[in-house]
């Protein structure tokens, strides 16, 4: 990345120099008179008799008389008073060399973020679950492109680790992991680069950071102990194993390395309350549940291959666009019983139990994919109250 911008320093310096050189040397050219253009304009006439004398296309008389026109017209120049062809005003080049030095690459800065910068990728992949019908398309070709790209420039570190949180923003989480896998194959021992790693394979595993998520989180923290998104996820990762003494510390590490005000911290503080909080029933409250059906509209359902997947969500809109719960069937179950619960909450730090309305939608998707996809079926129910049964959940729409 270093000689990407030390490559384009250069580009804006050699544009520069050639922009700004006429502008200095017009300075120098201040002081030519009307009498140095006569005698330039005199020298090339005269050669260009000579040359037509030369030619035989000027017999010797003419050229004599020609001549003498001439040395009067240069006479006659002579015996005006001199005065400057333009106003004497140096300060003008200066003044529009130094607009220049400033615009130029300021420029190609803002130009640079609007349409070089891979990052836009991600940025457009944050639009919410109600944007799918303007951006979704646009998105999944802007995320194509990248991975295209990528593959004919795979030293590309940034490039990978931009997909990959393209991807996770997608919710195409085994297509995240393997991105990163690529960034730390480039660019080992990056602390951030693991703890993203492992977050993406704690997504990709329903929130579980077992087996290869917790090495990722180890080997982060064996090269930054203090590093907070991976001392976070350690604590998580504790809290999971019932480990809440080592839970407890790395939270409470990672919540000194907080600003005060800021949403991590008190999202951290949360956790720490919810260790010190009485312990929780053996069975959730039989409130604490969404249930219902679940089917494919019969003038669609021929399109619906039977292997497809079927993704039952739940969205509060108080947490975001991302899933509060996801229970995945098969289209070839269809029509189906479903219960959404904590049982089948993305985090236990947000378990549906904790809000009281949601959105409940049904996505049926070829690829297997829970982000929104171009001919994918959906169906959404909204302000759905917790313990609310008897849900009649359709998919009857089509994403373009």
């Amino acid at each position: 990345m270093t000689a990407l911008w030390l490559t384009v320093v250069v580009l804006i310096a050699l544009a520069l120099a050639l922009v700004l050189a006429p502008l200095f040397k017009a300075h120098d050219a201040i002081g030519t008179t009307q009498q140095a253009l006569a005698r330039r304009v005199y020298a090339e006439q005269l050669a260009q008799l000579a040359h037509d004398q030369d030619a035989q296309a000027l017999d010797p008389a003419d050229r004599a008389q020609a001549v003498d026109d001439l040395q009067r017209q240069l006479l006659d120049e002579a015996s005006r008073p001199s005065a400057p062809t333009r106003p004497e005003k140096p300060w003008m080049g200066w003044g529009v060399a130094l607009v220049l030095s400033l615009a130029l690459p300021a420029a190609a800065l803002l130009l640079y973020q609007q349409v070089g910068d891979p990052r836009a990728a991600a940025a457009l992949a944050a639009a919410p679950a109600g944007s799918h019908e303007r951006a979704g398309q646009d998105l999944q070709q802007l995320v194509a492109a990248l991975a295209a790209r990528l593959q004919a420039q795979p030293a590309d570190v940034e490039g990978w680790t931009m997909l990959a949180r393209s991807y996770e923003v997608l919710q195409r989480y085994d297509d995240a992991v393997l991105a990163y896998r690529k960034a730390i194959e480039l660019a080992p021992g990056q602390p951030q680069l693991l703890a993203d790693y492992a977050d993406a394979l704690g997504s990709a595993r329903k929130g579980d950071l077992g087996g290869p998520a917790q090495e990722a989180i180890d080997a982060a923290l064996a090269v930054d102990s203090q590093h907070p998104k991976a001392l976070a996820l350690a604590g998580m990762a504790a809290y999971q194993r019932g480990d809440a003494a080592l839970a407890r510390a790395r939270w409470q590490a990672v919540r000194e390395l907080m600003p005060p005000d800021s949403e991590a911290r008190r999202s951290i503080e949360a956790n720490l309350a919810h260790l010190d909080a009485p312990p929780a029933p053996s069975r959730p409250s039989p409130a604490a549940h969404i249930s219902g059906t679940v089917s494919i509209a019969p003038e669609l359902r021929n399109r619906v291959a039977p292997q497809a997947t079927v993704f039952v969500l739940a969205r509060a809109t108080s947490a975001g666009p991302m899933p509060v719960a996801v229970l995945r069937l098969s289209a070839k179950d269809l029509p189906a019983r479903f219960v959404l619960d904590d049982s089948v909450a993305m985090t236990p730090e947000r378990p549906l139990s904790r809000f009281s309305s949601v959105i409940v939608e049904v996505r049926v998707s070829a690829s297997g994919q829970a982000a929104s996809q171009p001919g994918d079926l959906y169906g959404v129910v909204r302000d759905v109250t917790l313990g609310q049964d008897g849900i009649s959940l359709l998919a009857s729409e089509q994403e373009k």
